[in-house]
Parts: C-alpha cells; sequence; structure tokens
C-alpha cells in the first residue's frame, strides 16, 4: 500500500550560514579544522589534507562552526562531467569534524525545529538524484566551473511528509549509511595496517635496525634475530617465551622471516639501505601501460566497461563505482583484471585527490571485461608477488612526492608517461617479498569483500530512496529488503 508523502519549500524549513573565506595568512600548522570543498567525498568530509586556525581567528569566526549531522551543499564546482567535484554536492558532518570551521563556496543547513531526526532526514531527503538534477539545472557558470546560487536551493520543493514517515525513512536509509561507514572504517584501518607493515620492513627498515642495533652492543646472530622478532611482532622478551611454548608454529614462522633481514647498512644512489637489497626504476621490474582515449559516442550499455578516474578514492583505493559502460576498441593489453595494480594518471586541478594514487582492481560481474581509461595506468610486474610490494611503494610519502613533481597543468593536471617507469625504489629480497605478498593478499582479500558489500548496499539504497521519499513503497517493504540485504 502506497502513502503519499506531501512537500514543503526548502527555505521555510532550515537555516542557513555561507562559508567564511578565510584567508592563505589565516592557516596554521595546528589548530582549529578548516573543510573547504576539496575536503568533499561523496557524502561526508575527509579528515586528510585539512587546513587549521589559530583560536583566535576561529573564536572570531564561530558563526560557520559545525556540528554533528550538519548539511553542507557545494555552491560552486564542476558540471556533471567531473562528478567528484560536482556543484550542489550534499555532505552531512562527521562526528570528528564536529567544531570545526566551514569555507567559502558553502552553505550550512540546520533545521528550525532543531529535532535531530529532522536534520538526518534533511540529509537523506537531498542526498538525491532529483536534488542534484535539480541544481544542475540551476546552475550557472563557464565551461571549467559552475554556480549555483541560495535561492536556487532554497526554492526547491522537498518531500516533507510527517514526522513519522521522516524517521521511517532515517531508520531505513541511515542503517544502511552505518553499515556502509563501518565498512568504510574497517578497510582503512585494513589498508592502513599493510601499509604499516610496508613501511616498518622496506622503509623504516625496523628489523634491520634491531639486528644492527644488537650487534654493535657485542650481541650474537641468535640475539639479533630474537631483536628482529621483536621488532616485527611488537612482543616483548617475555611475551615471546610465552608465544614460543603456545604457539610452537607460529614461533617458527617468526623467526624464520626475521632471519631474512640482513644485519647490516650498505650505501646506494637512494641513501643507506639494507644490504643485498636493490634499488631499481619501476621500469626494470614491470610493464607500465597508459589506457585508452575514449569518445563519449563510444560509451553504451556493453559487457564492456572502463576504469576511470571515478574508479579511485580519495588517497588511494578502489571504488566500483567509477566504471563506465563502453562499446569502442581497445588493445588487448589495456583490458585489466581482478588483482591489477592501477595508478592515476589525471586529474582536475580543483580537485588534486587522486592524480598518482595507487589502486588493486576489483572483479565486477556485471562486466566480462574491463578497460583502462587514458587517465589510468595499469603497472604489471614481471614477478606476480611484486604487485603488493609495488602498491606499497606507490603510497609511500616518497612516491607521492616524485608523482607531484612531475604533474603539469592549469586546469587539467597530467602526470608525465615515464613518472611511475622512471621512479626507483628499495627491492627487498625475494623471502621477504614473498611474505610481505602473503600478507597483503589476505588483508586485501578483506578489503575486497566489504567494496562489494557497500556496492551491493549503495545500490540498494539509491534504489529505496526516490521509492520512500515519493510513497511508491511502504515501510514493511523497505524493511524487508534491508534485511535481505544484510543476510546476503
Amino acid at each position: 500500500m502506497n502513502f503519499k508523502i506531501q512537500r514543503k519549500n526548502l527555505g521555510n524549513l532550515v537555516t542557513h550560514k555561507k562559508g567564511f573565506a578565510f584567508k592563505s595568512k589565516d592557516y596554521t600548522p595546528t589548530g582549529v579544522p578548516v573543510v573547504r570543498v576539496s575536503n568533499f567525498t561523496w557524502d561526508s568530509i575527509s579528515t586528510e589534507d585539512l587546513r587549521f586556525v589559530g583560536n583566535e581567528t576561529a573564536n572570531s569566526n564561530k558563526v560557520v562552526s559545525l556540528k554533528k549531522y550538519d548539511v553542507i551543499i557545494a555552491t560552486v564546482g564542476s558540471w556533471p562531467q567531473n562528478p567528484a567535484s560536482i556543484v550542489g554536492k550534499v555532505v552531512r558532518v562527521p562526528q570528528e569534524l564536529s567544531g570545526s570551521l566551514l569555507n567559502q563556496n558553502t552553505v550550512r543547513l540546520r533545521v528550525i525545529s532543531d529535532n535531530i531526526i529532522d536534520q538526518r532526514y534533511l540529509y537523506i531527503a537531498l542526498k538525491n538524484n532529483e536534488f542534484s538534477d535539480y541544481l544542475i539545472s540551476k546552475a550557472q557558470g563557464s565551461a571549467n566551473q559552475a554556480s549555483i546560487t541560495l535561492s536556487d536551493i532554497f526554492s526547491y520543493d522537498i518531500p516533507w511528509g510527517s514526522s513519522l514517515q521522516r524517521k521511517f525513512i532515517v531508520d531505513i536509509i541511515d542503517s544502511i549509511n552505518d553499515k556502509i561507514i563501518i565498512n568504510n572504517h574497517i578497510n582503512r584501518t585494513l589498508e592502513q595496517m599493510a601499509q604499516s607493515l610496508f613501511k616498518s620492513w622496506f622503509v623504516d627498515f625496523e628489523p634491520v635496525k634491531a639486528k644492527i642495533a644488537v650487534l654493535e652492543a657485542g650481541g650474537t646472530q641468535e640475539d639479533a634475530t630474537l631483536a628482529a622478532m621483536t621488532a616485527i611482532s611488537g612482543k616483548d622478551a617475555d611475551a615471546m617465551v610465552v608465544f614460543e611454548h603456545d604457539h610452537s608454529e607460529q614461533y617458527a614462522e617468526l623467526k624464520a622471516t626475521a632471519e631474512l633481514f640482513p644485519s647490516a647498512m650498505q650505501d646506494s644512489e637512494l641513501g643507506e639501505i639494507p644490504k643485498g637489497w636493490e634499488t631499481p626504476a619501476v621500469q626494470d621490474v614491470a610493464n607500465t601501460v597508459k589506457g585508452k582515449s575514449y569518445k563519449s559516442t563510444e560509451l553504451d550499455c556493453s559487457k564492456t566497461a572502463l576504469v576511470t578516474l571515478k574508479s579511485f578514492n580519495r588517497g588511494g583505493g578502489y571504488r566500483l563505482d567509477g566504471l563506465k559502460e563502453y562499446t569502442g576498441k581497445y588493445k588487448p593489453d589495456q583490458e585489466v583484471f581482478a588483482g591489477d595494480l592501477i595508478i592515476a594518471y589525471t586529474d582536475v586541478t580543483q580537485a588534486a585527490e587522486v592524480i598518482g594514487k595507487p589502486a588493486m582492481v576489483i572483479s565486477d560481474i556485471r562486466y566480462e571485461h574491463l578497460v583502462i581509461s587514458l587517465d589510468v595506468a595499469v603497472v604489471r610486474p614481471f614477478n606476480d608477488c611484486l604487485k603488493y610490494y609495488l602498491y606499497g611503494v606507490a603510497r609511500t610519502e616518497q612516491f607521492q612526492q616524485h608523482t607531484n613533481s612531475h604533474s603539469t597543468g592549469t586546469t587539467v593536471l597530467h602526470l608525465s608517461k615515464n613518472a611511475v617507469p622512471s621512479y626507483k625504489f628499495i627491492l627487498a629480497n625475494k623471502g621477504l617479498v614473498n611474505i610481505y605478498a602473503r600478507h597483503a593478499k589476505s588483508i586485501f582479500s578483506k578489503v575486497n569483500t566489504a567494496i562489494e558489500e557497500n556496492k551491493y548496499l549503495s545500490e540498494l539504497r539509491d534504489i529505496l530512496l526516490p521509492k520512500l521519499l515519493s510513497g511508491e513503497i511502504t515501510l514493511p517493504e523497505a524493511e524487508r529488503a534491508v534485511s535481505e540485504a544484510k543476510n546476503v
């Protein structure tokens, strides 16, 4: 049984505050965070690359402070062809940015009722294609930048049923959003685990330095191995004794890993590195292939899809919702498969969020073939185990500094063709590379599972939301769909 959702004028339901135009001289290394449009993700705000202002500046601009569940709309941005920075993007303030300040080219919305359910509903009701399409139809500007006015926003008639209807919709949609958020947090933690292990072993050389310190102090090689085991596991000497007794097989595996680390350093063109390790360029161990240039006429319903810039998360990592169906031609080496390492080769200067960032491709059952677009390159190591190692390399600060220095452009940033192949990095011995690959493979398998689940949940949410807002489906029907989704 359908139930009708009434509409009300948005301007009559909310208060608003435009963001403040903070100046570069206001920014300090630490302090109160300032949220800019470039910090917006699809639905929230990234805590990466925030700017800060001192307490005095913050206190004089309290009127643009933010709190959890505030709704923010970008009043300046791109046209639909650049969805990552589209004008009218709607985001919701997360708990960790409560107390931060809002920068220019944005507007903050709060419901007049000051009811938390209504505030949560406001975000949900505005986070739909109807509202986005409405704002785009009102937008003005140049080919590279669009803008909307406050009157454009407040003239929208938002679906606004009874308080009971609003609560029903919040309960359904936010139960899905909460699960997606949890999965994203888990994935960030897993990615950090993999990168922390890579950094400890292959950037900071902690097990090697632990061995050297013991040997320089007059210890034996056996003492040095034990020190490396401690550095790898994080267990102290007493805990190591218990570990050996209770988990003898894992202890033996840990010891074998520790023995693979050198106990001395050597000079190299990249500085001091563990003895016996090498400093090849990426092109010495892998082929880098740029993607396919395509025309809009080649995009159509197909069993083939293009992997695009939208396939990258801000800061790196893969997204399943960034594919574009494709019917054009491509070269065999431009096709990619699950587990392939890809790197973003372009970005818009306004966002500059993904250029040089890596991701690992995930399979998608909707398509038989995945092809990289011109904005993307695939890095194929000659030894398959190296792909996890190279992913770790591409996530280091050194690699990101390298790609930044090889990026040029005004409106659009381009990474030079040889930026990735020419990059020199520190390569450990084969045994350690294989052990790291085994650990990383297990971690990324869990990441992939969560990404696939989020894709399914996002699709379900995007199907349910317009039907709930229009009254096309009832609460029991929606609850049943969500319950089935959680049991998949």
